[in-house]
């Protein structure tokens, strides 16, 4: 019933060799290597679920021809647990090594997403062929779900595994979100809110700037006041180990000329939400500083899809870190539960299930780079932790 770290290795290798780059992050390179998005790695693994015996095999159209996959296989309850595993990659394009050769070197799987987030997938495709060998099932029934657009696009996958559940009225008990965590349970993230700003001035010539109306030097009053609202957030004590929320602004375009006066600045700007904010509320503020800030007139759009009940943000992910999955998880790696400064699909899931964590291997601060790996003992040390989870027999 145990899968060799070989086993494992080449389980997440097959995977890996299938490009599944997100088409907001397509390119030559990537557009080169075959189809861009997530559809062949989704039609691959929902062939190789039916394979393994899964009850219910579902490829839900999210976007685009992109499908999210939904993969039952029967436990011997019907407590019903979810792995979700994204199926996008980022961008291949600055990368140094080939993106997806799969190849197994030196004790790693390398190539992109073996780390960000195959890994989890391989593992536990290579744990379900096992126990199918061994003619032993899991004892919660789980869910395998492969899902579209979490590295871009607004976790659109996400919200429509919500949307999926809950059409089929169905109750998770424990839901288990993968992504790099150096195979600490982490039971809690800063949610987020981010807008584009546009000031509306009016052109001229530079020599005569009072016959225009100078957007740029509007926006300089508008993230002057988005840099005074960060500090005032940094003066409120946080109450959880998630810290304070934050402000950036993250990107600025203006002007067409250095002789003219210009018409138009934009900038994108986001705030990253802590427990005991309201999404909706961050995010209408955001709006409202732009506003009162800028001299001259301001759209401002948003920059995420909405949720489900129409409003716009994403609340923060946040858990005691005493429940029974942190606790199990934790124990059978070796670590210790903690939270995390990146967003995961967590954000779409708040209620979804009676206990959420965000787990798997490798480090987060080697994902998106120019070279991608994962180590065949970390797969080894996940395969252990799933099979703690899922107790097959």
């Amino acid at each position: 019933m145990d899968v060799s770290p070989e086993g494992l290795a080449e389980s997440l290798a097959e995977l890996v060799r299938i490009p599944s780059v997100n088409p907001l992050h397509r390119g030559p390179i990537a557009d080169a290597a075959g189809p861009i998005g997530e559809t062949a790695l989704a039609e691959h693994l929902a062939e190789r679920c039916r394979s393994l015996g899964a009850a219910e095999v579902v490829l839900d159209e999210v976007v685009d021809g992109r499908p999210n996959v939904y993969a039952r296989f029967d436990g011997h309850t019907d407590r019903l647990v979810v792995l979700d595993v994204h199926t996008d990659t980022v961008t291949v394009e600055h990368m140094t090594d080939p993106p997806f050769d799969g190849r197994i070197e030196d004790g790693f799987v390398w190539g992109r997403g073996a780390l960000d987030t195959k890994a989890s997938l391989g593992v536990i495709l290579a744990l379900l062929e096992s126990w199918r060998t061994a003619d032993v099932r899991p004892e919660p029934t789980l869910l395998v779900v492969g899902s579209v657009s979490e590295e871009a696009g607004g976790l659109l996958g996400a919200a429509r595994l919500r949307e999926w559940i809950d059409e089929r009225g169905a109750t998770i008990d424990q839901l288990l979100v993968a992504e790099p965590t150096e195979l600490a349970p982490i039971h809690g993230h800063k949610g987020g809110a981010a807008i584009e700003v546009t000031v509306h001035g009016k052109a001229a010539h530079s020599a005569l700037p009072d016959l225009g109306a100078n957007a740029i030097q509007a926006m300089a009053h508008v993230i002057a006041a988005y840099e005074a609202e960060h500090r005032r957030l940094q003066d409120i004590a946080p109450t959880t180990e998630l810290g304070t929320s934050t402000v950036s602004v993250t990107t600025i375009q203006g002007g067409t000329g250095g002789n003219v006066i210009p018409a138009e600045c934009r900038i994108t700007v986001g705030q990253r939400i802590v427990p005991g904010q309201v999404a909706n509320d961050v995010h209408e503020r955001l709006i409202a500083i732009a506003h009162e800030a800028s001299p001259l007139p301001v759209t401002c759009t948003p920059l995420l899809p909405p949720q489900a009940d129409g409003t716009f943000g994403s609340p923060a992910f946040y858990q005691a870190p005493d429940g029974d999955l942190v606790g199990l998880l934790a124990e059978a790696a070796g670590t210790r539960p903690t939270v995390a400064p990146f967003g995961t699909n967590a954000l779409r899931y708040s209620g979804l299930a009676r206990e959420l964590v965000v787990f798997g291997p490798g480090r987060i601060d080697d994902a998106h780079q120019a070279t991608e790996c994962v180590s065949i003992a970390d797969l080894a040390r996940l395969a252990d932790a799933y099979k703690s989870w899922l107790q097959p027999r």
